[in-house]
């Protein structure tokens, strides 16, 4: 029994890091903004406005063909890279899913 969560963990891991990873290329490709690290804070930074935010929505629904719910949009699940990503993996597996943690990474 242990062994299969340890197993799903690491599964939602590799599925959480192969989101970001297509999310960091979506940011650098499609939307033409670089983002230093799937940690950045891209409001703070400025790197993500009210405009490039409702393209980031249609570009994620686009490629990840998933639908984004009205409830989702609190500022906290786009703040970075690896929020979006567990954001977008909630939604395609239909669970509540935390962000995984980098510790040991």
């Amino acid at each position: 029994m242990y062994r299969n969560r340890i197993m799903t963990l690491d599964g939602a891991n590799s599925d959480h890091k192969i989101i970001q990873t297509r999310l960091s290329s979506l940011f650098s490709e499609v939307m033409h903004v670089e983002v230093p690290s799937v940690d950045t804070d891209l409001f703070d930074t400025g790197l993500l406005d009210s405009q490039r935010f409702v393209e980031l929505l249609l570009h994620i629904e686009q490629n990840f063909n998933t639908h984004i719910d009205v409830e989702d949009f609190e500022i906290e699940n786009f703040r970075c890279i690896g929020k979006i990503a567990a954001l977008i993996l909630q939604r395609t597996n239909g669970s509540t899913v935390t962000q995984p943690s980098n510790a040991g990474a």
